[in-house]
């Protein structure tokens, strides 16, 4: 008896064995001993200045951790898992006693510092080697004291990491957002050579140090470090332009700057240049971002808004519009989906002066801009200079208006002056008519369709003031019948094209168009299928989208069915053909459908 209950026992142990060589052959987890969960996040203040370019926060890029014993040594638990997207890291399999977890991370995936793996707590962990630069990385350390208790119970705790760098902001202080094209390299160095940790332990203390000197801040004006030991004090070398071409350096001396992990350090510098007076308006494509810019036909832009003539309308010979707005600024509304390069606008005030001075200057101006642009004259006397090179000192205009100013547009580029060639003065705006009545054939216009209507205008303008077309209709003499069946004269059919007041753009469906006065309605796909390229090279250019292109046009100069000028194979013949082959030989002023295509929505 007592030899059968050996060998059960035995028995027992040996199954106990193999169960346990089971668990671990098949990755079953045992009951966890000594766990603990970390939920992990990162510190949000307002110092964080740490956000992608549509404001969401940045998320954890690269993260490391360590637990040590109450002796300060770095262990290896027997089970760690640190999610992937960094927001939990689970350990077990820690016995009773003290210890201590760290937690370092940063935002960017790229980040030059050198990351140490740690022995002991006291080892330094993170460490700038980059001579004479600052870390220039947003980086976050946390340090948790743990205790597991005797019956190893498990735990989870909320972790939020806490930035070990400090941020230093350069203020420059200019007299306008117009001076920053002059500025072409910013750079900092400090005068304490060894004022600026360069290492932080795993324990979190801070250690080594060294300088910046010369460091590039051009592109942000701000960096991120490691604390400095005490307040320092430096300068800050700005390299600048001046309108002629030539450069100069100014050093900008500062004191007292601190830098403290999770907070942000200013240095301010009231900037100084030779024309920080001048009253120009000198934007690049770079500025754009430092004004209220916006752009016309966007896919949510409200009905309220492109059917409203005062906010939506043009000459047709005269796309770019520019005023002044209520607000005493500088209005440009572009429409065009053509961009345009060196544009000066020149502005007479005309209780002041009969010349005319440089008011603004765009490097480009892009397709349907629609901008706003403070003016510095209006809030002090500025200097201008005028067509002959002539400086003039004008008073500030605290109340300028549209009305106190007359202003004029001066530009080479090749679109513009194709825009120059159109000798009417067509007036172009958008109508949703009977759309909303029930009506069987108009129906809304869309932002897309205002975009394509806008070429469309442009294009049949340019078109019938071009010499190509004029010569090819004059072989059409005697052939253009009015409704009375007469031959129509020629030049006073140019008169009459040329003195049309224009269209009031509108959509329709059931039928390819409707038109007649100012009324001008186009089917979507005639809005999009007129240009040389909608249809394939070597087709009829007579298609069914340029036939009701020009047949309503017909009707907008006061032709009725009766005459050749809708129908037949005369008037929308003679108009489709050349602006086929203008468009195939880049003569109109937008030529290609994906011209269009291309814009953002």
């Amino acid at each position: 008896m007592k030899i059968a209950k050996i060998i059960l026992l035995f028995l027992a142990l040996l199954l106990t064995n193999c169960s346990n060589e089971l668990e671990q052959e098949y990755g079953l987890t045992p009951p966890a001993s000594g766990q603990v969960t970390f939920l992990l996040g990162l510190q949000e203040d307002d110092t964080s200045a740490i956000r992608t370019r549509n404001g969401e926060p940045e998320q954890i890029a690269r993260m490391w951790y360590a637990i040590a014993n109450d002796r300060g040594e770095i262990l290896k638990p027997l089970y760690q898992k640190l999610e992937a997207d960094f927001s939990k890291l689970t350990i077990e399999g820690l016995g009773y006693g003290d210890y201590t977890v760290v937690f370092l991370a940063t935002t960017n995936p790229e980040s030059n510092a050198t990351i140490n793996e740690p022995e002991q707590l006291s080892d330094v962990w993170l460490l700038n080697q980059v001579a004479k630069a600052p870390l220039d990385d947003v980086y976050f350390y946390k340090k948790i004291e743990l205790h597991i208790g005797k019956e190893q119970a498990a735990e989870s705790q909320t972790v939020t990491l806490e930035r070990c760098v400090g941020k230093i902001d350069i203020d420059l202080n200019v007299s306008s957002d117009y001076m920053w094209r002059f500025i072409r390299k910013i750079d900092i160095t400090f005068d304490d050579a060894k004022g600026i940790y360069i290492g932080l332990s795993a324990n979190g203390e801070y250690s080594g140090t060294e300088g910046i000197e010369s460091y590039d801040i051009t592109e942000s004006r701000s960096f991120y470090s490691l604390p400095s030991k005490e307040a320092l004090s430096g300068f800050v070398t700005i390299e600048s332009n001046r309108s002629d071409g030539t450069s100069f350096v100014h050093k900008y001396r500062f004191s007292n700057c601190k830098i403290e992990a999770g907070r942000i350090s200013h240095i301010s510098i009231d900037y100084r240049h030779p024309e920080s007076l001048d009253g120009l308006l000198y934007i690049r494509e770079e500025d754009f971002s430092r004004f209220e810019t916006d752009t016309m036909f966007l896919a949510n832009e409200p009905r309220d808004i492109f059917y409203d003539s005062k906010h939506r309308s043009f000459y047709a010979n005269a796309p770019l519009q520019v005023s002044i707005s209520d607000e005493h600024q500088l209005l440009v509304k572009f429409f065009s989906p053509v961009a345009i390069h060196d544009v000066t606008i020149l502005c007479r005030f005309n209780k002041i002066s009969t010349e005319f001075l440089e008011l603004a200057h765009f490097d480009v101006i892009y397709p349907f801009m629609e901008a706003t642009f403070p003016l510095p004259v209006v809030s002090s006397d500025r200097t201008f200079t005028t067509s002959s090179g002539r400086k003039i000192v004008i008073p500030a205009q605290p109340e300028l208006s549209s009305d106190d100013v007359t202003l004029t547009i001066r530009t080479e580029d090749p679109y513009m002056k194709k825009i120059e060639q159109i000798d009417s003065r067509w007036f172009i705006r958008f109508s949703a008519y009977s759309a909303d009545n029930g009506h069987a054939y108009w129906r809304h216009m869309n932002p897309l369709l205002c975009r394509h209507g806008v070429a469309l205008a442009i294009n049949m303008a340019f078109m019938f003031s071009s010499e190509e077309f004029n010569t090819e209709m004059n072989k059409y003499e005697g052939k253009l019948k009015d409704n009375g069946g007469n031959a129509i004269n020629l030049d006073a059919l140019r008169q009459r094209i040329r003195s049309h007041g224009g269209l009031v753009l509108g959509c329709v469906s059931g039928v390819g168009g409707l038109g007649g006065g100012n009324t001008y309605g186009l089917a979507n796909y005639c809005y999009t299928g007129v240009y040389f390229d909608a249809t394939p090279l070597g087709s009829n250019p007579h298609n069914y989208a340029r036939q009701a292109m020009f047949h309503e046009y017909g009707h907008c100069l006061g032709y009725s069915h009766s005459s050749t000028m809708t129908y037949g194979d005369q008037w929308t013949v003679l108009c489709a053909t050349v602006f086929v082959n203008m468009g195939q030989e880049g003569k109109l002023p937008i030529c290609s459908k994906n011209i269009i295509a291309n814009l953002p929505m």
